[in-house]
Parts: C-alpha cells; sequence; structure tokens
C-alpha cells in the first residue's frame, strides 16, 4: 500500500471512531470491555466514558504482557501541579470489579506506583480527576497469560 492509500485509509478510520463519540486515542485496545468500564465510571465519578478526555498530560505506564495478572506493576504520572490534580483512578476493563485504586495527592506529587491485579487480557484506564472538575484519560493493555482475580 503507497502512502497515500494509507494516508487515506487511516483518516477514514479515525473519522468513523471520531463520529462514534468516543476519544480516538482510547478505543482498539486489546481487552476493552467499554459497558463493563461505564458502569465503573458511572459508580465512582458520576460521569460516563464520554466525558473523559485524552491527554498526554496522564502518562500510564503498564507492560504490555504480564505472565501473571496476581501481581502487574501500574505507574501513573500526571503532569500537573500538584494543587490542579483532586484525584487519579485506575480502572481495568475487564475486572470483575473495575475500579482499581484511587489515590488524592493533595499536596505531594501527582505521580502513583503500585501493584495490581487483572483478571485476563484488558484495556487499564488512569482517570485524573482535576480540581476545575475535568476528567483526563491514559489508556493501556495488559495481555495477561494467567489470569490474578480468582
Amino acid at each position: 500500500m503507497n502512502r497515500r492509500a494509507f494516508l487515506k485509509a487511516t483518516g477514514a478510520a479515525l473519522g468513523a471512531v471520531a463520529l462514534s463519540g468516543l476519544p480516538v486515542r482510547a478505543q482498539g485496545l486489546e481487552g476493552e470491555d467499554l459497558a463493563n468500564l461505564e458502569k465503573a465510571l458511572k459508580e465512582a465519578l458520576g460521569k460516563g466514558f464520554k466525558d473523559l478526555t485524552p491527554s498526554n498530560l496522564v502518562k500510564l505506564t503498564m507492560p504490555a504482557i504480564a505472565e501473571s495478572g496476581a501481581n502487574v506493576p501500574a505507574e501513573v504520572e500526571v503532569n500537573l501541579p500538584s494543587a490542579q490534580v483532586k484525584a487519579i483512578h485506575l480502572f481495568a476493563d475487564k475486572n470483575p470489579t473495575p475500579r482499581l485504586v484511587s489515590f488524592m495527592p493533595m499536596k505531594a506529587m501527582p505521580y502513583y506506583a503500585t501493584r495490581v491485579r487483572l483478571a485476563e487480557t484488558t484495556a487499564i484506564r488512569a482517570v485524573v480527576e482535576t480540581a476545575d472538575g475535568k476528567l483526563l484519560l491514559a489508556s493501556a493493555s495488559t495481555r495477561v497469560t494467567v489470569g490474578g482475580c480468582g
């Protein structure tokens, strides 16, 4: 496929994603389960997936492959002053309980590193609540070879 055909094909695909109303960088991840995520977002934040804004200010670091879902490292770094960060939330789309953790950094550096349990291959979402009410999103996907939730 030549460059022009590739750009035309990817442009059409991105246009279709934009028309769907979902953030472009949050779609097409391995292990996505937007229905399960939507329910968890509503319970935890009172907002839905459409209210999240993908942002380069949030960096989510997850391994591409985890041999065991029982102990998977997760790291969230927010490139905003601590006074602007109200909370950091982690969600795993396909976990039985998608909300993994919520952390309020207060005056601490807006950074959180932990280890989480993942039931199966899933999309992971870092949602940052800002002081002005915005919900910033970073997404990643981790392929789990042996589930860690049961």
